[in-house]
């Protein structure tokens, strides 16, 4: 690879995306999820996370006793997830490399959930709708989708064009956005100066999210054949436009 040049997504950041994301709340998220459960009485203990990465939903599901199931496209971040349940086989989860956009796992699931903005990551309407009805299809009857999704507002307004810096331990990153007022894409230059034993590596990735309008969201599941609300984030509040992130909560 050429100096300079940047990586597709999820590949050369695999090892540090945890450090890089150590401040999310994913214990929060997960008592706001069983919170939907609860709300949609659902009590089986099967869940099915797509676009999974390093598995820290799935480590936190399978030590409240839910049996895991994990997809990814990134080798790289499924080998950081399997390290993950090195030392503890026994809850470690099924994992697949496979693409959000088409998969099968031979069976149906009660619970599938998609989290940390990975259905921005699908670019076009098609590879939403797509996504929408592989899911539809691979739950049971009465079975949940719980989902996020930035809004528009957020990659056009909160990450807009822009760049700033962060010190996470080791790691020096740089994240300069630009955002596409026709394709309604928001691209992230990530580079990381990574210092050890006194190395320096520098990485760079490209990373590319696409907003959606509710009224779209709401149209594809539909499409898709669910039923569904839309929250505003870690609320029971309808989702606005306005709103940065938004959670989808649809029902086979």
């Amino acid at each position: 690879m050429k100096s300079g040049e940047y990586r597709g997504s999820f590949t050369a950041i695999a090892t540090y995306y945890d450090t890089l994301m150590s401040f999310v709340n994913y214990p929060g998220w997960i008592q706001y999820i069983e919170e939907i459960l609860s709300q949609n009485g659902s009590k089986k203990k099967t869940i099915f996370d797509l676009a999974c990465g390093t598995g820290v939903c799935l480590e936190l599901w399978s030590k409240k006793g839910y049996q895991t199931i994990g997809l990814d496209r990134s080798l790289a971040m499924l080998e950081v997830c399997r390290t993950r349940f090195r030392d503890s086989a026994d809850t470690a989860p099924m994992l697949i490399n496979g693409d959000m956009r088409s998969f099968a796992i031979g069976r149906r699931v009660p619970i599938v959930t998609c989290l940390y903005d990975s259905l921005n990551y699908l670019l076009s309407e098609d590879e939403l709708v797509t996504c929408f009805r592989h899911v539809y299809d691979v739950l049971e009857p009465r079975g949940i989708f719980i989902f996020d999704m930035n809004t528009v507002r957020c990659l056009r307004d909160e990450w807009g064009n822009g760049t700033f810096t962060r010190q996470d331990d080791t790691i020096h990153s740089v994240w300069s956005n630009t955002y596409d007022y026709i394709t309604g894409i928001s691209t992230l230059r990530l580079t990381l100066t990574v210092c050890n034993n006194g190395t320096v590596n520098t990485i760079h990735e490209m990373h590319r999210e696409r907003g959606y309008q509710l009224i779209n969201i709401a149209q594809f599941l539909s499409e898709a054949g669910f039923d569904f609300s839309l929250y505003r984030h870690l609320t029971f509040q309808p989702a606005h436009e306005q709103n940065m992130r938004i959670m989808g909560v649809a029902r086979k």
